[in-house]
């Protein structure tokens, strides 16, 4: 086996593997994005709120956590999951690690670790 089938077939697993787990993938890219700029939202939604009565900004608050993360969670996750999917499968793998290097870059620009 020469070094180029060897390159070959070791892309070829991690495409493979790419591509079984694309779903969960896309997911950790999403919740990863939400950790990042979540705090942008955050402060967003409490400069809206920032005058009104506390019960009022605390129940809109929990219906941001519970509620809107989980709907832009749902919302973006199938969107993200078929862009992966539509990157030429031969691609897949290094796609998928840059973009997560690139999230990790951004990640520590804003120190989140």
């Amino acid at each position: 086996m020469d070094y180029f089938s060897y390159i070959e077939s070791v892309n070829t697993y991690f495409v493979d593997l790419t591509q079984t787990y694309s779903d969960e993938i896309s997911l950790a890219f999403v919740a990863t994005l939400l950790v990042l700029f979540g705090d942008k939202i955050n402060s967003f939604v409490r400069r809206r709120v920032i005058k009104w009565f506390l019960l009022i900004r605390i129940f809109i608050f929990v219906l941001l956590c519970a509620v809107g993360y989980g709907v832009i969670t749902v919302t973006i996750h199938p969107l993200v999951h078929v862009g992966f999917l539509r990157i030429p499968r031969d691609y897949s793998f290094m796609i998928v690690v840059i973009s997560f290097i690139i999230l990790g870059v951004l990640a520590e620009r804003k120190k989140i670790m």
